[in-house]
């Protein structure tokens, strides 16, 4: 029976690999909330989580990168963040479209992850806005918080991605094409 349990070397790689992207994560989720939880940067929270749960997605693929996506979101959405449904609902799915476009018509590069990384974000920072202005009836001006969110979180980008390529590589030879 004890034959049974064997783990081979590409079932070990690929368990560092994924244990690495869960600390990437985790270390992204306490960088957020502890560190920038309380301090601004131009006045704006960046969102490192999405950064990271986008570009693990876009590397991995949609459907292994999307249950990553889906699985962070949702730690995510129940570490009791504010509009934690939203942030559910967007960082799993326009991540995983986005993996879909850039494997179908895009290269998966730099250039199409950090405009995957782009549309995420100002699609989960508008539909925050606008549920807060529908049901806690926040004024509008609030959009300029959106924008310098999206200002300081797009330039975290790079080195998240290098990151991310570098853990990807990891077992990338006993991978199965």
């Amino acid at each position: 029976m004890l034959d049974k349990l064997y783990i081979t070397p590409r079932q070990w790689l690929r368990i560092l690999r994924w244990t690495l992207y869960a600390a990437l994560f985790l270390l992204a989720l306490l960088v957020q909330t502890v560190v920038f939880g309380s301090r601004t940067i131009l006045g704006a929270h960046p969102d490192l989580v999405a950064i990271v749960i986008t570009c693990v997605c876009l590397r991995e693929g949609p459907e292994r990168g999307g249950t990553f996506a889906l699985i962070a979101s949702l730690v995510w959405c129940l570490s009791g963040i504010d509009q934690g449904s939203v942030c559910l609902l967007v960082l799993t799915v326009l991540p995983v479209l986005g993996s879909i476009l850039c494997r179908a018509v895009l290269a998966n590069r730099f250039l199409p992850s950090l405009l995957v990384c782009f549309v995420t974000l100002a699609v989960e920072q508008g539909l925050i806005l606008l549920m807060k202005h529908f049901f806690a009836g926040v004024a509008w001006e609030q959009a300029g918080r959106a924008l310098r969110c999206l200002l300081v979180t797009l330039p975290v980008q790079p080195a998240v991605y290098g990151l991310v390529k570098c853990i990807a590589k990891i077992g990338e030879y006993h991978e199965s094409t």
